[in-house]
Protein backbone atom coordinates (compact mmCIF):
# COMPACT_ATOMS: atom_id res chain seq x y z
CA UNK A 1 0.00 0.00 0.00
CA UNK A 2 2.92 2.33 0.79
CA UNK A 3 4.33 1.44 -2.46
CA UNK A 4 1.22 2.00 -4.84
CA UNK A 5 1.32 5.43 -3.00
CA UNK A 6 4.65 6.91 -3.60
CA UNK A 7 3.86 5.87 -6.92
CA UNK A 8 0.84 8.14 -7.91
CA UNK A 9 3.04 10.93 -5.70
CA UNK A 10 6.23 10.37 -8.21
CA UNK A 11 3.52 10.54 -11.25
CA UNK A 12 0.92 13.49 -9.69
CA UNK A 13 0.62 16.28 -12.18
CA UNK A 14 2.50 18.65 -9.73
CA UNK A 15 5.27 16.43 -9.48
CA UNK A 16 5.73 16.82 -13.03
CA UNK A 17 5.62 20.33 -13.49
CA UNK A 18 9.08 20.71 -11.52
CA UNK A 19 10.99 19.80 -14.42
CA UNK A 20 9.45 22.08 -16.61
CA UNK A 21 9.40 25.49 -13.94
CA UNK A 22 13.00 24.49 -13.72
CA UNK A 23 13.68 24.67 -17.29
CA UNK A 24 11.71 28.02 -17.74
CA UNK A 25 13.61 29.48 -14.85
CA UNK A 26 16.61 28.79 -16.69
CA UNK A 27 16.09 29.88 -20.24
CA UNK A 28 14.57 32.76 -19.69
CA UNK A 29 17.20 34.74 -18.33
CA UNK A 30 19.01 33.22 -21.22
CA UNK A 31 16.64 34.49 -23.95
CA UNK A 32 16.41 38.09 -21.86
CA UNK A 33 20.12 38.41 -22.33
CA UNK A 34 20.25 37.34 -26.22
CA UNK A 35 17.39 39.77 -27.24
CA UNK A 36 18.98 42.23 -25.07
CA UNK A 37 22.64 42.08 -26.64
CA UNK A 38 21.47 40.64 -30.08
CA UNK A 39 19.15 42.76 -31.41
CA UNK A 40 20.45 45.82 -30.96
CA UNK A 41 23.59 44.30 -33.25
CA UNK A 42 20.78 43.36 -35.83
CA UNK A 43 19.43 46.78 -36.09
CA UNK A 44 23.10 48.60 -36.03
CA UNK A 45 24.05 45.96 -38.64
CA UNK A 46 20.54 46.43 -41.26
CA UNK A 47 22.09 50.39 -41.96
CA UNK A 48 18.41 51.92 -41.89
CA UNK A 49 16.73 52.78 -38.40
CA UNK A 50 14.85 50.21 -37.15
CA UNK A 51 15.18 47.86 -40.24
CA UNK A 52 14.60 50.72 -42.62
CA UNK A 53 11.33 52.12 -41.44
CA UNK A 54 11.22 55.14 -43.71
CA UNK A 55 9.03 56.97 -42.00
CA UNK A 56 7.30 60.39 -42.18
CA UNK A 57 10.94 61.83 -43.75
CA UNK A 58 14.38 61.49 -43.18
CA UNK A 59 14.58 64.46 -40.32
CA UNK A 60 11.84 62.89 -38.38
CA UNK A 61 14.30 59.22 -38.76
CA UNK A 62 17.51 60.89 -37.91
CA UNK A 63 15.60 62.25 -34.90
CA UNK A 64 14.61 58.66 -33.78
CA UNK A 65 17.93 57.26 -35.12
CA UNK A 66 19.09 59.53 -31.58
CA UNK A 67 16.42 58.47 -29.43
CA UNK A 68 16.82 54.86 -30.85
CA UNK A 69 20.40 54.83 -29.85
CA UNK A 70 20.06 55.91 -26.29
CA UNK A 71 17.10 53.09 -25.56
CA UNK A 72 19.41 50.47 -27.34
CA UNK A 73 22.56 51.80 -25.11
CA UNK A 74 20.23 51.18 -21.93
CA UNK A 75 19.36 47.73 -23.06
CA UNK A 76 22.82 46.41 -23.63
CA UNK A 77 24.01 47.54 -20.40
CA UNK A 78 20.81 45.50 -19.18
CA UNK A 79 22.37 42.72 -20.74
CA UNK A 80 25.49 42.94 -19.81
CA UNK A 81 24.24 43.02 -15.97
CA UNK A 82 22.29 39.77 -16.35
CA UNK A 83 24.91 38.32 -18.14
CA UNK A 84 27.07 38.95 -15.46
CA UNK A 85 24.43 37.95 -12.27
CA UNK A 86 22.92 35.15 -14.10
CA UNK A 87 26.11 33.11 -15.26
CA UNK A 88 26.05 30.82 -12.61
CA UNK A 89 22.42 29.78 -13.94
CA UNK A 90 23.80 29.40 -17.64
CA UNK A 91 26.22 26.73 -16.34
CA UNK A 92 23.33 24.16 -15.85
CA UNK A 93 22.27 24.57 -19.48
CA UNK A 94 25.60 23.68 -20.74
CA UNK A 95 27.54 20.23 -20.41
CA UNK A 96 30.80 21.88 -20.15
CA UNK A 97 31.82 25.01 -17.45
CA UNK A 98 34.15 25.91 -20.48
CA UNK A 99 31.69 26.40 -23.24
CA UNK A 100 29.84 28.50 -20.74
CA UNK A 101 32.68 30.79 -20.08
CA UNK A 102 33.13 30.90 -23.84
CA UNK A 103 29.29 31.86 -24.82
CA UNK A 104 29.16 34.32 -21.79
CA UNK A 105 32.69 35.80 -22.87
CA UNK A 106 31.85 35.94 -26.65
CA UNK A 107 28.26 37.77 -25.42
CA UNK A 108 29.93 40.18 -23.17
CA UNK A 109 32.33 41.10 -26.00
CA UNK A 110 29.37 41.60 -28.63
CA UNK A 111 27.71 43.91 -25.71
CA UNK A 112 30.74 45.63 -25.33
CA UNK A 113 31.74 47.11 -28.58
CA UNK A 114 28.19 47.83 -29.29
CA UNK A 115 28.32 50.01 -26.21
CA UNK A 116 31.77 51.61 -27.11
CA UNK A 117 30.66 52.66 -30.40
CA UNK A 118 26.79 53.66 -28.92
CA UNK A 119 28.47 55.99 -26.90
CA UNK A 120 30.79 57.50 -29.62
CA UNK A 121 27.95 57.99 -32.10
CA UNK A 122 25.81 59.71 -28.93
CA UNK A 123 28.43 61.90 -28.13
CA UNK A 124 28.13 62.80 -31.82
CA UNK A 125 24.53 62.99 -32.64
CA UNK A 126 24.83 64.98 -29.43
CA UNK A 127 27.07 67.67 -31.20
CA UNK A 128 25.62 67.54 -34.47
CA UNK A 129 21.62 66.88 -33.38
CA UNK A 130 21.40 71.08 -32.54
CA UNK A 131 21.68 71.77 -36.40
CA UNK A 132 19.88 68.63 -38.29
CA UNK A 133 17.96 71.21 -40.31
CA UNK A 134 21.96 72.30 -41.73
CA UNK A 135 22.36 68.01 -42.39
CA UNK A 136 18.81 67.23 -43.41
CA UNK A 137 17.39 69.32 -46.12
CA UNK A 138 14.40 68.87 -48.58
CA UNK A 139 12.77 70.91 -51.56
CA UNK A 140 9.75 70.86 -53.59
CA UNK A 141 11.01 71.06 -57.23
CA UNK A 142 7.71 70.70 -59.44
CA UNK A 143 6.24 67.64 -58.91
CA UNK A 144 9.07 66.13 -56.93
CA UNK A 145 10.55 66.53 -53.45
CA UNK A 146 14.36 66.43 -53.43
CA UNK A 147 15.89 65.43 -50.29
CA UNK A 148 19.69 66.42 -49.62
CA UNK A 149 21.55 65.43 -46.88
CA UNK A 150 24.65 67.20 -46.07
CA UNK A 151 28.31 64.90 -44.82
CA UNK A 152 30.10 67.65 -43.25
CA UNK A 153 32.63 66.09 -41.07
CA UNK A 154 34.20 69.40 -40.39
CA UNK A 155 37.59 69.62 -39.80
CA UNK A 156 38.47 65.50 -39.89
CA UNK A 157 37.07 65.70 -43.95
CA UNK A 158 35.90 67.04 -46.68
CA UNK A 159 31.86 67.81 -46.94
CA UNK A 160 29.70 66.85 -49.53
CA UNK A 161 26.02 67.30 -50.92
CA UNK A 162 23.87 63.92 -51.19
CA UNK A 163 20.57 64.18 -53.45
CA UNK A 164 17.95 62.19 -53.45
CA UNK A 165 14.19 61.57 -54.84
CA UNK A 166 12.13 61.20 -52.07
CA UNK A 167 8.89 59.22 -53.18
CA UNK A 168 6.30 58.41 -50.89
CA UNK A 169 4.76 55.31 -50.29
CA UNK A 170 1.85 54.06 -48.38
CA UNK A 171 1.39 54.34 -44.44
CA UNK A 172 3.02 57.86 -44.48
CA UNK A 173 6.35 56.32 -45.46
CA UNK A 174 8.96 57.24 -48.34
CA UNK A 175 11.36 55.36 -50.37
CA UNK A 176 15.23 57.60 -51.63
CA UNK A 177 16.65 57.22 -54.69
CA UNK A 178 20.15 58.43 -55.21
CA UNK A 179 20.27 61.53 -58.04
CA UNK A 180 23.64 62.85 -57.29
CA UNK A 181 26.61 63.59 -55.27
CA UNK A 182 28.37 67.14 -55.11
CA UNK A 183 31.20 68.96 -52.89
CA UNK A 184 29.63 70.89 -50.34
CA UNK A 185 28.75 74.75 -51.12
CA UNK A 186 27.39 75.65 -47.46
CA UNK A 187 23.83 76.61 -47.37
CA UNK A 188 22.42 75.72 -50.70
CA UNK A 189 19.50 76.72 -52.37
CA UNK A 190 17.64 74.62 -55.54
CA UNK A 191 15.92 76.00 -58.70
CA UNK A 192 14.07 73.74 -60.93
CA UNK A 193 15.51 73.63 -64.64
CA UNK A 194 15.50 71.20 -67.53
CA UNK A 195 14.82 67.88 -66.73
CA UNK A 196 16.91 68.59 -63.14
CA UNK A 197 17.44 71.54 -60.99
CA UNK A 198 20.26 74.38 -60.30
CA UNK A 199 21.68 74.25 -57.30
CA UNK A 200 23.05 77.94 -55.85
CA UNK A 201 24.92 78.62 -52.64
CA UNK A 202 23.44 81.32 -49.57
CA UNK A 203 24.59 84.23 -51.86
CA UNK A 204 22.82 83.16 -55.03
CA UNK A 205 25.68 81.98 -57.01
CA UNK A 206 25.10 79.21 -59.35
CA UNK A 207 26.78 76.43 -58.33
CA UNK A 208 25.60 72.93 -60.00
CA UNK A 209 22.94 71.90 -62.67
CA UNK A 210 21.66 68.09 -61.56
CA UNK A 211 19.74 66.34 -63.68
CA UNK A 212 16.98 63.91 -63.09
CA UNK A 213 17.76 61.98 -65.84
CA UNK A 214 15.95 58.31 -65.66
CA UNK A 215 15.59 58.54 -61.97
CA UNK A 216 11.67 58.81 -61.07
CA UNK A 217 9.55 57.21 -58.27
CA UNK A 218 7.71 54.82 -60.94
Amino acid sequence: MLETTQLEQNHSPSNQQVPQRTFAALITPLLAVLLLILVPLVESLHGGVLWGLNYHSPKFMSQVGDALALVKLIALCAGVYLLFTQHGTFRYLFKSKWMSIVFSCVLATVALIQIAIGLLGVLIDATLGTNRDYFHKEFAIENNTIYVFTADPGAMGTAYHYFYLECPLPFNRYELTFIEKTNWVWELELKASDNGFDVFNQRGEFKYRVSLGEVGCG
